[in-house]
């Protein structure tokens, strides 16, 4: 009788025991599947695919397009010379070589450079008061430009801009002896445009893109000390191909 009571009590209390323990433990282990959890949730919200290698790195390419400019021409003889307009147009090619740079998954950034050949041309034009103007544009042209772009899946969009320089061949022939300016060198100014680069195989992608380069204001004076000046702009669309290092 006695052992049987000491028996019960003793069950009770290790029942006790086992229910006070389980209580304690359930929260435990429910903080450690949380805290699990939430390890897991944090990693998954961390993870970022890196976008594929071939927007990292050296590159090179190539492209062709056509080009269409504009140069303005004044010339002060007696205050009724004045101002005159010319349109060129042509085709054009260039060598490409770049550097591209991840600064997140989707976000890129670069420095990308062209050296190419140019033809840009147009028909004498009669000016003023029997000038004859000749303008060429070519055919050494060339950028230094910076790129920032975003992806969508395999396709860029981006935004560049930079330094230019193009040779510019224009001579305004004036209807005496002394009146010629000239516009003979290779000029330098500024570049700005966009464009859309896709992958479309394993290290090479296609791209088109459009340029506004500007070159400014060149001023002179005429053998007769008579002052001249030439404003030119270029405008081209290209298709490139370009191939990763």
């Amino acid at each position: 009788m006695i052992t049987t009571t000491v028996f019960h009590r003793l069950g009770s209390m290790a029942l006790a025991i086992a229910v006070t323990q389980l209580a304690a433990g359930v929260p435990s282990q429910a903080a450690d599947l949380n805290a699990k959890r939430t390890f897991a949730d944090r990693d998954a919200e961390d993870y970022r695919p890196e976008a594929p290698s071939i927007w990292r790195g050296l590159y090179w390419g190539a492209s062709v397009g056509y080009g269409w400019g504009e140069s303005e021409h004044y010339y002060d003889r007696n205050d009724n010379h004045g101002l005159a307009t010319n349109d060129l147009s042509g085709g054009l090619a260039s060598l490409t070589l770049g550097y591209n740079y991840m600064i997140s998954p989707r976000f890129l950034v670069g420095v990308e450079g062209d050296l190419g050949f140019m033809h840009l041309s147009a028909d004498d034009k009669v000016i003023f008061d029997g000038h004859v103007w000749k303008s060429e544009f070519g055919p050494l042209w060339g950028t230094v430009r910076a790129r920032a772009g975003m992806l969508f899946g395999e396709t860029l969009l981006y935004a560049t801009g930079g330094w230019a320089i193009t040779e510019v061949d224009e001579v305004g022939y004036g209807d005496a002896a002394g009146q010629t300016a000239y516009n003979q060198s290779v000029r330098s100014g500024w570049v700005l445009g966009a464009g859309i680069e896709r992958a479309i195989a394993h290290g090479m992608t296609a791209k088109i893109e459009y340029l506004h380069m500007d070159f400014g204001s060149y001023e002179g004076l005429s053998e007769n000390r008579e002052d001249y000046a030439f404003e030119n702009r270029i405008d081209l669309v290209r298709a490139g191909i370009n191939f990763k290092f």
